[in-house]
């Protein structure tokens, strides 16, 4: 328990004190994470009215596949993504890899 407060007095010593390099993180993980909830919002929404509002062939299939895709675990897709964007991969040419790019994909 002494170890977590330690920590936990650490991290408001280091916002406090205006560590640059923090705060530079703080941000790219700001600026990912809501380019991520953007991105999200802006392809999902329209995709999920277009499969709730419209009747065709398959659609319980399709709606099948995007449950089942939500439920599978971070790794798995963290793995499947990773293989896209590895050097040999599909999408290895693009140099993405490790990139905060990499991370909007995921």
């Amino acid at each position: 328990m002494h170890d977590i407060v330690q920590g936990l007095v650490q991290a408001f010593a280091l916002l406090a004190g205006g560590d640059p390099e923090l705060y530079g993180v703080i941000l790219l993980t700001l600026k990912v994470s809501g380019l991520a909830t953007v991105i999200s919002v802006l392809l999902g929404l329209p995709v999920g009215l277009w499969l709730a509002l419209r009747e065709f062939p398959g659609k319980r299939l399709l709606i099948s596949l995007v449950n089942f895709s939500m439920g599978l675990p971070p790794v798995v897709v963290g793995l499947f993504v990773s293989l896209l964007l590895w050097r040999y991969g599909p999408l290895g040419m693009l140099g993405l890899m490790y990139t905060p790019w990499a991370i909007v994909i995921a």
